[in-house]
């Protein structure tokens, strides 16, 4: 036991070692060069000491890199190639030092000796990065001012969303696809296809359907941060608790590819990292929505009321007296049990009724709702009667209108909320000729008509996706 851990702390000394035969062999190919001239003539007789000091730390990153490779999870064939240009790279400098004792380092042979050994020194340096950091890292970077990077953006309508594509891939493409993506499979693991997943690496497999926990690829997201184990590596974009929670969740729901959010059964904490997905607010980020100011707990009644009915009612964050409610999945008409928010008006930052029967009547009850800061309404029966006085919600940043009647007049006829950042009107009957006048009125604040392309005009001031340009 004690001689395997020396082995492997030698292992480990090769990412320090192995940058040193880069260096000074690079030095010794300069001075084989530049000695070719009169001024610089002087430094011949240190080519030879330096390419001696190349060839030993050379020898030595050759005999740790083995080490630290052998059983490795990186890829076989990158392996084995850079293990051989690194030995090619060693002999050829053993070669060009030979040299110097019959005086013929500096002929022609010589200088071409040198100049293959700069060719090894670039070809093993690439084949090393590309084991560390993906195979396209070096044209990554060519791409890079073109790529936007991966994001996690923002669902409509979260229950009516397919659990895999919108919810459990952007996860893994965010953190995980660097190492387990179409560039790279360390570990001969591979994350971006569902046949991927399946089939597991080469410690075997990595997901058990139903069993979220115990599943590998979410029992190295626990991992302490420190734990050779854990991932994301240390450095990397990790994934937030409400992230494992959903991959857990999605697992322990039978890790299905098809179904629908609203398809599978969702606890509390769940429908809390849902939510957070929902309505321009990411998983992990609800804490943003907790405003400064404290605020008394809510009767536990009154969210009792709730709760038999079968609302969700949470706190927005640990430790905080602000709550977000959902209406989702509650067989009971909405409309008849929206009187019972009331009482936890002061405390409710979200609110979610989407895919309920609440009418316009309703909006009553929710004007005054005045810490309401994500309020979704999409795909329930509310007009403009119903969002007329809405901009009394002085602290709104989030409305979702989609799938309703909405339309942009009466739209225009509501005050916009001071704070307001994100409007949602995939599916309403806002008409593309209304969009300037929708855009000078919400400034600020992004619009979202549903991802179609929209010309861009000097005079805009706001972000807008959605609408088509007039033609």
């Amino acid at each position: 036991m004690l001689l395997l851990t020396i082995v492997d702390f030698i292992a480990h000394l090769h990412p320090a070692l192995v940058h040193l035969p880069i260096g000074i062999l690079l030095v010794a190919v300069l001075f084989q060069v530049i000695s070719g001239r009169e001024k610089f003539h002087a430094l011949r007789a240190a080519v030879p000491v330096v390419l001696l000091a190349g060839l030993i730390s050379a020898v030595l990153s050759c005999i740790t890199g083995f080490l630290l490779f052998r059983g490795s999870d990186y890829d076989d064939a990158l392996v084995s190639w850079h293990m051989w240009m690194a030995i090619a790279l060693t002999f050829m400098s053993f070669m060009l030092w030979v040299r110097h004792f019959s005086g013929r380092i500096f002929d022609r042979t010589g200088r071409w000796l040198g100049a293959g050994l700069f060719a090894l020194i670039m070809i093993t340096g690439h084949l090393g990065g590309s084991l560390t950091h993906g195979e396209d890292y070096l044209s990554g970077a060519l791409r890079s001012a073109e790529a936007a990077p991966a994001v996690i953006r923002p669902i409509a309508n979260v229950q009516e969303a397919a659990v895999y594509d919108s919810v459990v891939k952007p996860i893994l493409e965010v953190s995980c696809y660097k190492c387990h993506g179409p560039s790279k499979q360390k570990g001969g693991l591979r994350l971006d296809s569902p046949e991927g997943i399946a089939k597991g690496g080469k410690d075997g497999t990595v997901l058990v359907a139903g069993k979220g926990d115990s599943s590998e690829l979410v029992r190295v997201l626990l991992l302490p941060l420190g734990d050779d184990h854990h991932m994301p590596p240390r450095g990397q974009r990790q994934v937030s608790r409400d992230q494992q929670a959903l991959l857990s969740w999605w697992i322990d729901q039978g890790a299905d590819y098809h179904k629908k959010v609203k398809e599978l059964v969702q606890p509390e904490k769940v429908h809390g990292a849902l939510t957070g997905l929902q309505g321009g607010v990411r998983a992990g980020e609800a804490e943003m929505l907790v405003p400064a100011e404290e605020v008394s707990p809510a009767d536990e009644k009154d969210m009792k009321s709730l709760r038999d009915a079968g609302v969700v009612v949470m706190p927005l964050a640990q430790g905080s007296n602000y709550l977000s409610v959902s209406f989702v999945g509650v067989s009971a008409p909405a409309s008849r049990l929206v009187s019972l928010l009331l009482p936890l008006k002061k405390q409710m930052v979200q609110l979610d009724l989407s895919g309920t029967d609440v009418r316009d009547g309703n909006m009553e009850v929710v004007r005054q709702c005045a810490a309401l800061r994500v309020l979704n309404l999409s795909n329930t029966p509310i007009t403009d009667n119903g969002i007329g006085g809405l901009g009394a919600l002085k602290e709104l940043r989030v409305l979702n209108l989609v799938g309703t009647a909405v339309t942009a007049p009466g739209l225009m006829a509501m005050q916009p909320p001071a704070h307001l950042h994100a409007l949602y009107l995939y599916h309403t009957k806002v008409e593309a000729r209304y969009w300037a006048q929708l855009k000078g009125l919400f400034r600020g604040a992004v619009l979202d008509s549903g991802g179609y392309k929209l010309e861009r005009l000097e005079s805009d001031t706001a972000v807008v996706r959605g609408m088509p340009a007039k033609k």
